[in-house]
């Protein structure tokens, strides 16, 4: 199911789960009862206590390792399938540690590298909605270019808008991004993956588009 542009899976009943290509391991942090039954770890991580008290497992990168998945934005489907279908226009996926995924936009001009993150959230009115994010650095260095929203997350985080960007050839237009702590991307986050990169796309992005990516081949098809 899609929910402000974000992805959730029926997990046990009325359970579910949240998909996040940008974070880590799977594991529970809700009803640790059930981790025998759903064969996941249980850790208990107050982080995720953002998410709907429904959500009670964590599918991180490793969720996708070696599958293919066709996330349909428009559509609201979300399923694994087994075979690329024919007239497609292929993307290479940056990999280079774990299952992190990364790749390529035109961003002020020039080609920047952005973490493949359907999990990027905010918090605003204690409801959960996807975004994209952009390292506190490079932030602050558009911060007076172009339009703030101060206080844009529950937090106090504020967003830039950025008047377009080019995505798989596609332009978007006013594309909000949160700001994150400095360095969050182009050290912390770059460290993890192995790629150097200054923030994530998240589902105010991807929402445009209906995208295959196979996490085998690391390729992305539209």
């Amino acid at each position: 199911m899609l929910k402000n542009n974000l992805i959730f899976i029926l997990v046990n009943n009325n359970s579910l789960g949240f998909l996040d290509t940008g974070g880590g391991t799977t594991f529970l942090f809700r009803k640790p009862e059930l981790s025998i039954e759903l064969d996941y770890p249980y850790i208990n991580d107050n982080s995720l206590a953002f998410l709907p008290k429904n959500v009670i497992l964590f599918c991180g990168n490793d969720y996708w390792a070696n599958s293919i998945y066709l996330f349909d934005y428009i559509n609201k489907q979300f399923k694994f399938i087994y075979k690329i279908p024919k007239n497609v226009i292929s993307y290479k996926m940056l990999n280079n540690k774990l299952n992190y995924y990364l790749f390529e936009i035109l961003f002020e001009n020039k080609k920047e590298t952005f973490l493949f993150d359907t999990g990027a959230a905010l918090i605003r009115n204690n409801k959960n909605y996807g975004v994209s994010f952009l390292d506190g650095k490079i932030f602050d260095k558009l911060k007076d270019k172009y339009k703030i929203i101060e206080k844009y997350d529950d937090d106090g985080s504020p967003c830039i808008i950025i008047p377009e960007i080019i995505v798989f050839n596609t332009v978007i237009k006013n594309v909000k991004f949160i700001r994150r702590k400095k360095n969050a991307f182009l050290q912390f986050m770059t460290k993890q993956s192995g790629v150097k990169h200054i923030g994530a796309i998240g589902g105010n992005v991807l929402k445009y588009f209906r995208i295959i990516c196979d996490f085998k081949n690391k390729m992305i098809y539209l």
